[in-house]
């Protein structure tokens, strides 16, 4: 799967000052609050997309991807903000090709920005 200019950017792959953005907002609550319902929701949309890959559903693989990359935005995990805005752009353009490898990234990711906000939940900082 080529990547886009969007994903291969030479942007950081995540941005605390998304982070602190929150924490200013609500404090280290809603912080907490938002890493938690991430780190639940991440991987059961991820799994959707292996499911309407699996099952050829392209509404609910863009669906999925879109929701992830949302909410990968508003915490700064930006490199998996683009990776899904990649897949959600591939999906709308009528090609599921190169998805399932994109999902394997994006597993990956998860792991890494699964540690990077544990981190943060845990010092309450960013």
């Amino acid at each position: 799967m080529e990547q886009s200019p969007i994903a291969s950017a030479d942007l950081p792959p995540t941005d605390s000052a998304a982070l602190d953005r929150l924490k200013r907002f609500g404090g280290v609550k809603l912080l907490r609050e938002m890493i938690s319902l991430f780190l639940t929701a991440a991987p059961e949309r991820l799994a959707a997309v292996r499911t309407g890959l699996g099952t050829g559903d392209a509404e609910a693989v863009e669906r999925a991807l879109h929701s992830l990359k949302s909410s990968s935005a508003q915490l700064g995990a930006m490199r998996m903000q683009r990776l899904s805005e990649q897949g959600e752009h591939r999906v709308r353009e009528g090609s599921m090709d190169g998805l399932a490898q994109l999902a394997d990234e994006l597993d990956l990711e998860l792991t890494r920005v699964r540690a990077w906000l544990m981190t943060a939940s845990t010092e309450g900082t960013t």
